[in-house]
Protein backbone atom coordinates (compact mmCIF):
# COMPACT_ATOMS: atom_id res chain seq x y z
CA UNK A 1 0.00 0.00 0.00
CA UNK A 2 1.49 3.22 -1.12
CA UNK A 3 1.81 6.34 1.38
CA UNK A 4 -0.73 8.34 -0.49
CA UNK A 5 -3.41 5.72 0.33
CA UNK A 6 -2.85 5.07 3.80
CA UNK A 7 -2.96 9.14 3.95
CA UNK A 8 -6.07 9.01 2.10
CA UNK A 9 -7.76 6.07 4.15
CA UNK A 10 -6.20 8.15 7.59
CA UNK A 11 -7.66 11.51 6.26
CA UNK A 12 -11.48 9.96 5.84
CA UNK A 13 -11.28 7.98 8.98
CA UNK A 14 -10.16 10.79 10.89
CA UNK A 15 -13.14 13.07 8.85
CA UNK A 16 -14.93 10.34 10.41
CA UNK A 17 -13.82 9.79 13.81
CA UNK A 18 -14.54 13.64 14.27
CA UNK A 19 -18.03 13.91 12.80
CA UNK A 20 -19.12 11.08 15.20
CA UNK A 21 -17.24 12.75 18.33
CA UNK A 22 -18.80 16.13 16.81
CA UNK A 23 -21.98 14.20 17.34
CA UNK A 24 -21.68 12.88 20.77
CA UNK A 25 -20.54 16.09 21.79
CA UNK A 26 -23.73 17.88 20.40
CA UNK A 27 -26.01 15.43 22.40
CA UNK A 28 -23.86 15.74 25.83
CA UNK A 29 -24.66 19.32 25.57
CA UNK A 30 -28.03 19.13 24.45
CA UNK A 31 -28.98 16.52 27.15
CA UNK A 32 -27.49 18.69 29.49
CA UNK A 33 -30.11 21.24 29.39
CA UNK A 34 -33.02 19.55 28.73
CA UNK A 35 -34.88 19.07 31.48
CA UNK A 36 -38.31 17.18 30.26
CA UNK A 37 -39.24 14.29 32.03
CA UNK A 38 -41.06 12.85 28.69
CA UNK A 39 -38.04 11.22 27.00
CA UNK A 40 -39.30 7.75 25.28
CA UNK A 41 -36.21 6.50 25.06
CA UNK A 42 -34.91 3.94 27.78
CA UNK A 43 -31.71 6.10 29.27
CA UNK A 44 -31.92 8.40 31.77
CA UNK A 45 -31.00 11.59 29.42
CA UNK A 46 -30.64 13.54 32.52
CA UNK A 47 -28.85 11.55 35.13
CA UNK A 48 -26.49 10.76 32.06
CA UNK A 49 -26.57 6.71 32.21
CA UNK A 50 -26.35 6.59 28.23
CA UNK A 51 -22.81 8.33 27.98
CA UNK A 52 -21.22 5.13 29.07
CA UNK A 53 -22.80 2.86 26.82
CA UNK A 54 -21.95 5.29 24.19
CA UNK A 55 -18.37 5.78 24.87
CA UNK A 56 -18.12 1.80 25.31
CA UNK A 57 -19.34 2.07 21.55
CA UNK A 58 -17.06 4.82 20.17
CA UNK A 59 -13.97 3.03 21.78
CA UNK A 60 -14.64 -0.21 20.48
CA UNK A 61 -14.52 1.32 16.74
CA UNK A 62 -11.77 3.25 17.44
CA UNK A 63 -9.57 0.33 18.87
CA UNK A 64 -10.55 -1.38 15.34
CA UNK A 65 -9.57 1.33 13.36
CA UNK A 66 -5.81 1.54 14.99
CA UNK A 67 -6.22 -2.58 14.69
CA UNK A 68 -6.80 -1.68 10.78
CA UNK A 69 -4.42 0.85 10.53
CA UNK A 70 -1.72 -1.55 12.09
CA UNK A 71 -2.77 -4.45 10.15
CA UNK A 72 -5.22 -3.83 7.31
CA UNK A 73 -6.82 -7.06 6.57
CA UNK A 74 -10.46 -8.12 5.41
CA UNK A 75 -10.68 -9.26 8.76
CA UNK A 76 -10.04 -5.79 10.46
CA UNK A 77 -11.89 -4.10 7.45
CA UNK A 78 -15.30 -6.16 8.46
CA UNK A 79 -14.27 -5.36 12.28
CA UNK A 80 -14.02 -1.61 10.94
CA UNK A 81 -17.65 -1.68 9.65
CA UNK A 82 -19.16 -3.38 12.51
CA UNK A 83 -18.01 -1.31 15.07
CA UNK A 84 -18.74 1.76 13.10
CA UNK A 85 -22.85 0.42 12.43
CA UNK A 86 -22.84 -0.54 16.26
CA UNK A 87 -21.49 3.17 17.05
CA UNK A 88 -23.82 5.17 14.91
CA UNK A 89 -26.87 3.25 16.13
CA UNK A 90 -25.82 3.80 19.49
CA UNK A 91 -26.15 7.58 18.53
CA UNK A 92 -29.60 6.99 16.80
CA UNK A 93 -30.64 5.36 19.92
CA UNK A 94 -29.62 8.61 22.08
CA UNK A 95 -31.35 11.33 19.86
CA UNK A 96 -34.01 11.36 22.25
CA UNK A 97 -31.93 13.07 24.51
CA UNK A 98 -31.60 15.71 22.23
CA UNK A 99 -33.80 18.61 21.97
CA UNK A 100 -36.32 18.51 19.11
CA UNK A 101 -35.05 21.43 17.41
CA UNK A 102 -31.50 19.64 17.35
CA UNK A 103 -32.91 15.82 16.21
CA UNK A 104 -33.13 16.06 12.89
CA UNK A 105 -29.35 17.65 12.57
CA UNK A 106 -27.87 14.84 14.37
CA UNK A 107 -30.59 12.04 12.27
CA UNK A 108 -28.88 13.66 9.13
CA UNK A 109 -25.33 13.73 10.61
CA UNK A 110 -25.63 10.43 11.53
CA UNK A 111 -27.34 9.06 7.81
CA UNK A 112 -24.56 10.59 6.44
CA UNK A 113 -21.29 8.87 8.31
CA UNK A 114 -23.57 5.49 7.67
CA UNK A 115 -23.91 6.38 3.91
CA UNK A 116 -19.68 6.81 4.67
CA UNK A 117 -19.39 3.42 5.98
CA UNK A 118 -21.96 1.43 3.56
CA UNK A 119 -19.74 3.06 0.40
CA UNK A 120 -16.07 2.53 1.97
CA UNK A 121 -16.07 0.72 5.38
CA UNK A 122 -12.49 0.88 5.74
CA UNK A 123 -11.72 4.01 3.88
Amino acid sequence: MSIHVFIDKLTSKQIFRTCCLAIAFLITISCGSDDTDDDASSFDCQAGTWTEWVENEFTAYYNAINAYSQDPTESNCTLVESTAYDYLEALRNIVDCVPTANQDAINQAIDEAKEEVDSNPCG
